[in-house]
């Protein structure tokens, strides 16, 4: 069967870290990146024909333009939010391995979450999360999402594991709703796992009636059934349109993600987001 452009078939490699060992869903990423290995991955090149500086002025002006839209020159700050994420992903699926019956557990707790609405219930007590959670605050127009972007394109976004027939997705990236509401991140996040892995959670989800608590209980559980790496929120400051008490709703939520669901957030943003994670 031809596998989808955005699939990868899994291929086990040792990770070189005892703890990581034994784990499909760690063992399928590519290797740890020395730094060398990092600052080539995310450096980007002028590419330009030496012809064009013969070219007319009206048209150089178009190619000057568009010179530095593929130029990227890693910094040291770079090279550590690469390393943290790489960290986050492989941490955090530590506590839910295919091979141990661990993310088995996380599945069956979330199932009873969705039956009874709530995000605290478990099954499993011993369902532990190594997750971690990270936020990035940057002016506008800094290169967050663009760094962002350029890390998360090392690794393949959805690598099948044949031996287990199961679809992992190593990372999620989505945009925080304009509104700020959770229902629409919700519906941003089914309909991102929908654009990649050509699924229909959005129609089936979305378009019922089903509250807000039963929407983040089933969005739990996908990032569970999927074994997300990681989520990254963009775009958090949009959190500041809703009143506090859906800023500490939606906060809560996060919270419940990395701590209870065991999945690594990551949580993008301007300055104007500052104050939201200073809340109580």
């Amino acid at each position: 069967m031809e596998m989808p452009k955005n699939m990868r078939k899994a291929i086990y490699l040792d990770p070189g870290i005892e703890r990581y060992r034994g784990n499909p869903l760690i063992e399928a990423l590519p290797p740890i990146l020395s730094v060398s290995q990092i600052r080539e991955g995310l450096s980007g090149n002028i590419k330009f024909d030496p012809k064009d500086i013969y070219a007319e002025g009206s048209r150089r002006v178009h190619i000057i333009a568009q010179l530095l839209d593929d130029f990227f020159q890693p910094i040291a700050n770079h090279l550590q939010l690469e390393t943290k994420l790489s960290i986050m992903i492989r941490q955090g699926y530590v506590g839910r391995n295919l091979d141990d019956g661990s993310l088995n557990a996380h599945m069956q707790n979330g199932y009873e979450r969705i039956m009874s609405g709530d995000l605290s219930v478990f099954r499993f007590e011993q369902a532990k999360s190594t997750a971690r959670s990270l936020s990035l605050i940057g002016c506008s127009g800094s290169g967050k999402s663009t760094t962002l972007n350029r890390i998360l394109a090392t690794y393949p976004q959805v690598i099948f594991h044949e031996k287990y027939n199961f679809t992992q997705i190593t990372y999620l990236k989505l945009d925080c709703p304009h509104d700020g509401s959770l229902k629409n991140l919700c519906y941003h996040f089914f309909r991102a796992i929908d654009e990649i892995l050509h699924t229909n959670y959005e129609a089936k989800y979305a378009l019922k009636r089903h509250s807000v608590e039963t929407l983040l209980a089933l969005m739990s559980q996908i990032a569970n059934v999927h074994a997300i790496g990681v989520l990254v929120i963009d775009e958090i400051q949009h959190l500041n349109l809703k009143g506090s008490g859906g800023v500490e709703k939606m906060l809560n939520f996060f919270v419940t993600l990395v701590n209870v669901i065991g999945l690594p957030v990551i949580m993008v943003g301007t300055p104007k987001a500052r104050p939201i994670f200073e809340t109580d």
